[in-house]
Parts: structure tokens; C-alpha cells; sequence
């Protein structure tokens, strides 16, 4: 059985011949923007891959004492990343950090959670920089547009268009999340006890049946 971080290194492969080395740094990188792995992962796999007969390597001269190995992918290799990109993906557990501190934003200090919703827009917006550069880049190697489906590009073209979506609709997100607690009214003086996340979190506990009080609908 093949398991995903084989088949993002029979990807990697699929475009270039690499050693364990360049396929670590290839992957320090995100794969299509979205995937990643670890130094640590790559060579173990490797050598699973090898001995299913989904890549070889030629061995030659390196740098050091040892003999250099540059992996390529082999027909059965190929073979089995076609079929795997035309089934149906895994379900992927959903878990968003800064989307379950929004749910429960509500019990915090208004100021304080707005700055730490709008300080996240500066990192979205070099991301979405960075993608948009990159995919200028691929159109201008296929004259303005998109690649052919059949190129290695389109790859690249295809995870960044959906790196580009995803950057603008989270900017736009934390953008209005930040504005609703910049025009947040404090609250008028009274009790001190009563003052503070934790009492009105208390206050704002919500009543059996209604909206919103089980699970995070």
C-alpha cells in the first residue's frame, strides 16, 4: 500500500530525477502550496518505494565518501500515481486554529482579539504576493495563460490558483472579523465583579435549545 507522502514523492519524481537530498528540499517547500513533509520522512519512504518497485536509482560519485543516489520513478510507479490522482481524495479532518478561537472569540477581550485577528492579515497578504508572482511566472512561460492539463505547470498552476482563492478569502475574512470588534462599544461602567472575560462569558451562557448551544453550529 502506497501512502500519501509516497505518492506526493512519486510526484516529485514524475517531474525530475532527484537524490533523498533535493526530494527533502523540494519538500521543504510545500508541494502545490498546500503539503509538506519532513527531512525525516523522506528516506524511510524511499526505501518502501524501492522495494514495491515504484522507483529505482543509479548510483554515481557525490560529494563525500559515499556514492550519490538519484531516484526516478518507474513505469509501475507512474503507472500507480495515474490511477491515485483519478480517485476520489480521502475525507480531510477540518481543523482550523484561528476558526475555533473566532467561535469563541465572544469570551475574550474585545481589543485584545481584535488585534490578534488583525495582525494575521499581514501574513495572508505576503502569501498571496508571493502566489500571485509565482503564477505570473507560469503564464509567462505558456504565452499569458494557462498551461496545457497535460504539462508539468499546470500542476504548479492549478494548486496556485487555489492558494490565491483561499489568500484573498481569508484576507477579506479577518478583515471583517477585525472590523466587528474594532466598532465594538465598551461596555459601561458597573460592578467590577461583573467585569471581565470570565463573567461575561457566564452572562452570555446560552439556555438548552437554544441556537448555538451544542456543537459549534
Amino acid at each position: 500500500m502506497i501512502s500519501r507522502l509516497g505518492y506526493a514523492i512519486l510526484a516529485l519524481l514524475a517531474r525530475q530525477p532527484s537524490t533523498g537530498y533535493e526530494l527533502s528540499a523540494r519538500a521543504r517547500r510545500p508541494l502545490g502550496y498546500f503539503w509538506s513533509a519532513r527531512h525525516s520522512q523522506i528516506y524511510p519512504e524511499l526505501r518502501k518505494l524501492l522495494a514495491q518497485g515504484l522507483v529505482r536509482f543509479t548510483a554515481g560519485p557525490g560529494p563525500g565518501p559515499r556514492a550519490k543516489k538519484v531516484y526516478s520513478v518507474t513505469e509501475a510507479g507512474l503507472a500507480a500515481l495515474r490511477e491515485w490522482v483519478i480517485q476520489p481524495p480521502e475525507p480531510a479532518p477540518s481543523r482550523d486554529d484561528l476558526v475555533l478561537k473566532a467561535y469563541a472569540a465572544w469570551t475574550a477581550d474585545p481589543a485584545a482579539a481584535g488585534r490578534l485577528f488583525a495582525a494575521q492579515i499581514a501574513g495572508h497578504r505576503e502569501r498571496l504576493a508571493a502566489y500571485e508572482a509565482d503564477w505570473a511566472n507560469v503564464q509567462g512561460r505558456h504565452h499569458g495563460g494557462a498551461p496545457p492539463v497535460t504539462h508539468p505547470d499546470f500542476g504548479n498552476y492549478a494548486t496556485l490558483r487555489c492558494g490565491i482563492d483561499y489568500e484573498r478569502q481569508r484576507i477579506g475574512w479577518l478583515e471583517w472579523i477585525s472590523q466587528q470588534f474594532a466598532a465594538h462599544a465598551p461596555d459601561p461602567p458597573g460592578d467590577p465583579a461583573a467585569d471581565g472575560p470570565g463573567a461575561r462569558a457566564a452572562q452570555r451562557r446560552l439556555a438548552p435549545g437554544e441556537p448555538g448551544s451544542a456543537g459549534l453550529g
